[in-house]
C-alpha cells in the first residue's frame, strides 16, 4: 500500500521509516515549507510559554533562552523538543488539542507568551485572553505552500492509496495546486487521514470530504491506524 505524506520535505524524511518498516511504502508529497520569520521578543517578563509545535520550540529557543516560565506543551513530540534544549515542561494535556491546553489554564493568571507560526490557529490565543490572561503571541516562522507542475502532482496522487493531512495548511497547498472540484474528485476515491480534529473540521469545511482520525496526532499513531484498519487496504 501506497501513503502519500504531505507534510514538509524534512518531516516526510524524518518520518518515512515509521511507515517503511511496517510494510508501506511512502510517496513523498511535501505540500508546505516552513520558513524562519524575523523577530523581536518583547522586553516584558512572561509566567507561561506555550508551545505547540516542535517546529515553534526550534525557531525560537535557537535565538532566545527562556527565563524561568512555565513552559506547556502541546503533545509529546513538542515536549521532547523542549528537553532537547534542556528545559522541562511544567505541563500537557492529556489530549493534544487547543481547547484541551485552556483547561490548564483554569484559576491561574499572569502573562502568556506563545512562539507560534503566523498561519496557525487563535483558538488558544482568544481562549485565554477571554480567560483573563494577558497573551502575547509571537510569530517566528511562517507555511509557504510548494507548488507542483501539473502532471507531476497528479502522478504523485493517482499512485496513491491513502493521502496523510497533518494541517489545513497542507489542505490548503492542495487547493493551490488544483481546482477544488479537481481535488475533491481525486481524493474521494483515495482514503484519507487527518492529524487532528482541526484539519479534519477543514477538510470537510473546503472539499465536503471525510476523513480518519488516529488516536493521537502522531504519525506513530497514524501508522498503528493502517496496520488497524484492514479495510483500508487496496
Amino acid at each position: 500500500m501506497r501513503v502519500a505524506l504531505t507534510r514538509t520535505q524534512e518531516d516526510i524524511d524524518r518520518d518515512k521509516h515509521l511507515f517503511e518498516r511496517e510494510g508501506f511504502e511512502v510517496v513523498p508529497l511535501p505540500l508546505i515549507e516552513e520558513v524562519a520569520l524575523e523577530f523581536k521578543l518583547p522586553e516584558e517578563s512572561f509566567d507561561f510559554v506555550i508551545f505547540q509545535s516542535p517546529r515553534a520550540v526550534r525557531f525560537f529557543l535557537s535565538r532566545y533562552k527562556l527565563k524561568g516560565e512555565k513552559v506547556v506543551v502541546v503533545g509529546e513530540k513538542t515536549k521532547e523538543e523542549v528537553e532537547k534544549w534542556g528545559y522541562s515542561v511544567w505541563a500537557m494535556p492529556e489530549n493534544y488539542y487547543g481547547r484541551e491546553l485552556l483547561e490548564l489554564f483554569k484559576g491561574l493568571s499572569g502573562r502568556v507568551l506563545i512562539p507560534k507560526s503566523a498561519v496557525g490557529r487563535d483558538e488558544v490565543i482568544e481562549g485565554l485572553k477571554n480567560m483573563g490572561f494577558s497573551v502575547y503571541p509571537l510569530s517566528v516562522y511562517t507555511v509557504k505552500e510548494v507548488l507542483y507542475k501539473r502532471k507531476e502532482l497528479l502522478k504523485k496522487l493517482h499512485e496513491s492509496h491513502v493521502v496523510v493531512f497533518a494541517s489545513p495548511s497542507a489542505v490548503k497547498a492542495l487547493i493551490a495546486n488544483l481546482q477544488k472540484e479537481d481535488a475533491r474528485a481525486i481524493l474521494k476515491e483515495k482514503k484519507l487521514i487527518c492529524i487532528g480534529k482541526t484539519t479534519k473540521e477543514f477538510l470537510r469545511e473546503e472539499l465536503s470530504l471525510d476523513c480518519l482520525i488516529p488516536e493521537k496526532p502522531t504519525m506513530e499513531s497514524v501508522v498503528n491506524l493502517l496496520k488497524s484498519r484492514h479495510e483500508i487496504c487496496i
